[in-house]
């Protein structure tokens, strides 16, 4: 299995995605660092320095992972499910002892790594942009909380991926059916109030997000205690969250591996 994570690394990283997945992580937290240090009604809001970094970072858990990680997501996930079709080396591999289950779940453990990978470089391209500008806290608990995230929205994209491996179109049409993906979680989120408790629950971004806002209320030096009470009823605990996102990856691999052993034949 190590064997064959190391393969599909080397074809990413021939294609140079993943420096390009570290110059992502810094697409929002220096603008974002810039509007906390200039945007009046986030300073009032805000009583101390630490405040603001704090009300930074969420931002950039918000835009960054939740919003733009599962778009990234689809682009490795093309990149990965594709090269087979593109190459025409489906052939080949009915040739070597590697079966349609390993090989999807190489190519799985890829979208967790590459996941990690930009998790880790926003928080501390947004650290970084911390110490400069504001006071940090916490830095621990926000690379734990941010691969946390990172994994749990990976495990909830991973339907998605499946979804591109089941229709095995072009590239184009496997990034705008992520881009719609992200897009209608992030429409979720803000109405979650308003849908039923299944579908926020299926959707890993308004899931993650209730979560998360819970966790961090006891963690940070800002919370959002007032809009949680609005939430009471609906805020899962964090084994139910891995529950329903095991359960999601499980099914979503099976799946693929289903797809991938017929594709072979």
């Amino acid at each position: 299995m190590l064997r064959l994570i190391k393969c599909e690394f080397w074809k990413l990283k021939r294609k140079r995605f993943v420096q390009l997945v570290v110059a992502a992580a810094f697409l929002f937290p220096i603008p974002l660092t810039y509007l906390c240090m200039h945007w009046p009604t986030i300073q009032a809001h805000c009583s101390t320095q630490a405040e603001v970094f704090d009300m930074m970072w969420q931002s950039v858990l918000g835009y960054g992972i939740q919003l733009l990680l599962p778009c990234i997501l689809g682009i490795v996930a093309a990149l990965l499910f594709f090269s087979e079709r593109d190459n025409d080396t489906f052939k080949s591999l009915r040739t070597v002892p590697v079966s349609s289950t390993a090989l999807v779940l190489a190519k799985v453990a890829m979208l967790f790594l590459f996941s990690t990978i930009f998790c880790v470089a926003s928080t501390l391209v947004s650290v970084g942009c911390g110490l400069v500008a504001f006071e940090v806290q916490g830095i621990g608990y926000k690379l734990w909380m941010s691969i946390k995230m990172g994994v749990y929205i990976t495990a909830g994209t991973l339907p998605l991926v499946a979804i591109v491996v089941f229709f095995s179109k072009s590239y184009i049409f496997s990034i705008l059916l992520c881009v719609f993906y992200s897009v209608l979680n992030d429409v979720g989120t803000f109405v979650m109030g308003a849908l039923p408790k299944a579908i926020v629950y299926l959707l890993p971004v308004p899931l993650t997000t209730l979560w998360g806002a819970t966790d961090m209320q006891q963690h940070m030096a800002i919370g959002d205690a007032d809009d949680l009470r609005a939430f009471a009823g609906l805020v899962p605990s964090e084994a139910t969250v891995i529950l329903i996102l095991t359960g999601m990856a499980v099914i979503s691999v099976a799946i693929m591996a289903l797809l991938y052993k017929r594709r072979g034949e």
